[in-house]
């Protein structure tokens, strides 16, 4: 009497489920890396002021822009050896006046007829890297400068 024996068995291929459990990851990663998915993307606000908006009087707003303080200019003018200097200058002088907190210098990015897109970019990237608050392009200017905080 054999009642505990294990007759051998066929083992079980389901030859569409493998398939699919095999074929499925590979095209999903082949779809995410042919859209771009792994790419990582970056972006900074921007608020660019228009000067056929109607002008304010001192009276109806409570701050003057530009903001009164004595500038030090970064004229980017195209020549990409003299803005990388500039913009390297300006990323020390931007530190140096975060963390002494003057309030009564700034800095003025002067932006040339012939200069490029990507001094423009990089003067952005400075006020994003340095967490700059208050700075505004304004025409052919961005102004950087620290505001004491209100609390």
């Amino acid at each position: 009497m054999k009642i505990l024996t294990l007759a051998p068995h066929k083992p079980i291929a389901y030859a569409p489920g493998l398939i699919s459990l095999v074929l499925f990851p590979v095209l999903c990663v082949l779809f995410f890396h042919k859209h771009k998915v792994f790419t990582q993307r970056n972006c900074i606000d921007l608020v660019m002021c228009d000067p056929s908006w109607p002008k304010l009087t001192p009276a109806e707003h409570k701050v003057r822009f530009p903001p009164d303080r004595s500038y030090i200019d970064v004229n980017l003018n195209g020549n990409p050896a003299s803005d990388r200097s500039l913009l390297d200058f300006a990323r020390m002088e931007i530190r140096t006046m975060l963390k002494t907190r003057n309030t009564t210098l700034g800095i003025r990015f002067h932006f040339g007829n012939k200069s490029r897109y990507w001094t423009y970019v990089n003067a952005l990237n400075i006020c994003y890297t340095e967490k700059v608050q208050s700075w505004m392009a304004y025409q052919d200017y961005i102004y950087v400068v620290y505001v004491k905080p209100r609390y």
